[in-house]
């Protein structure tokens, strides 16, 4: 039986991946589960997967309540401690932004397997996670679909006969739509495809998810920015390609479910017994392709992120995040995103990073500039 930890529990990974581990009860053991504050929901899954340990963002005295009879464990010192339990086989890590970059450094130092669903930090300190995770015989499982998609189809394979890896992206719901002017924030969370955190609703649109991806791919994978690309695959079928220099594609493809790619870092590496949906693809019928705008912002945006490198990752990362939020509060206009995001960029010079401490400060930098730039205190 696999001991599972989740960090981030109550987000949308979080319940994904407990609906797997439901489905199989005699293969996983629910070890420990950590939310942000909603204790709510928390307390339904104490009650049926009875995990010995709970972690919470801030002390709270109804969480002592509910939770007498377990390890109440509060803030970045709680969920290191989660991440790095002796007994634990397994690390889900689903916290948006960089909140877990610390416990997953501490993870991985500890040689856990960690499947990680929070791009960010692979964004932020992909060198540094790789390298520790390189040092202490660690394993790194992603899960976002793009991503484990290509795990998949390079397992086995060797690197150096990979001519190019595509990510796909579906497009979010304004890839035609030429004003953006008056766009509504329901309309940007009522995504045609995903069912996601609002955060990464907000990327898709904008298409920011598919830049973070990119650079994500480059630490993954190990491979120059030269051979990372992405498509539109508004199908969203298939999940990620890989085209080998001999012109053989590899692919991976599923309903658009992110327990797919769930199950299988859950169960690696095994794969599961059983399904979650049967594709089939007399009834898909069509699978189509195309590649993005070459002046899109977005794309810019990585390709200067990849080829620099160092902090500009950083900045891109912490700009994007805080230019969500304000448009998640209503402070700004959806087609604001992006141009913030570039002029916060247009004002920063690269420099390296080889610390959380340098992380977090160029991260600070950059929301707060986004704040300012936007007239907001």
């Amino acid at each position: 039986m696999k001991k599972i930890v989740i960090l981030g529990a109550t987000g949308t990974i979080g319940l994904n991946a407990l609906q797997v581990i439901r489905k199989e009860p005699d293969s996983f053991q629910v070890l420990g589960l950590a939310c942000h504050s909603n204790l709510k929901r928390l307390a339904s899954q104490v009650r049926e997967f009875q995990p010995d340990f709970v972690c919470l963002d801030q002390p709270d005295l109804e969480a002592e309540r509910l939770f007498p009879h377990l390890s109440v464990l509060t803030g970045e010192s709680g969920l290191v401690r989660l991440a790095t339990l002796p007994e634990a086989d397994l690390i889900l890590v689903a916290i948006p932004g960089i909140t877990s970059l610390v416990p997953v450094l501490e993870s991985l130092r500890c040689g856990k397997t960690v499947a990680l669903a929070t791009k960010e930090i692979m964004v932020v300190a992909g060198s540094l996670i790789m390298e520790t995770a390189r040092r202490h015989q660690a394993t790194i499982l992603p899960v976002d679909s793009e991503h484990n998609a290509l795990f998949q189809c390079l397992a086995g394979e060797n690197r150096d006969r990979v001519a190019r890896v595509y990510l796909t992206a579906s497009g979010g719901p304004f890839l035609n739509r030429k004003d953006l002017e008056n766009v509504l924030l329901e309309q940007v969370l009522a995504h045609p495809v995903w069912k996601m955190g609002r955060k990464i609703t907000v990327d898709s649109a904008t298409l920011m998810n598919k830049a973070l991806e990119m650079i994500e791919a480059h630490h993954l994978f190990g491979l120059p920015p030269e051979k990372i690309a992405v498509l539109i695959h508004r199908e969203a079928i298939v999940h990620g390609l890989v085209e080998f220099t001999d012109g053989v594609f590899k692919a991976v493809l599923s309903p658009p479910d992110m327990k797919f790619a769930l199950s299988h870092v859950l169960h690696y590496p095994d794969r599961a017994q059983v399904s979650w949906k049967t594709l089939r693809l007399e009834e898909v019928a069509r699978l189509t392709f195309r590649q993005p705008g070459e002046k899109d912002g977005w794309l810019a945006l990585a390709r200067r992120a990849l080829k620099e490198g160092g902090s500009v990752p950083v900045v891109l990362n912490g700009a994007n995040e805080e230019a969500v939020s304000l448009f998640l509060q209503r402070r700004i206009k959806f087609n604001q995103i992006i141009p913030l995001v570039e002029k916060v960029l247009k004002e920063h010079t690269c420099t390296g990073v080889t610390t959380v401490e340098e992380v977090i400060h160029l991260n600070n930098w950059a929301r707060n500039r986004v704040r300012s730039l936007a007239g907001v205190s």
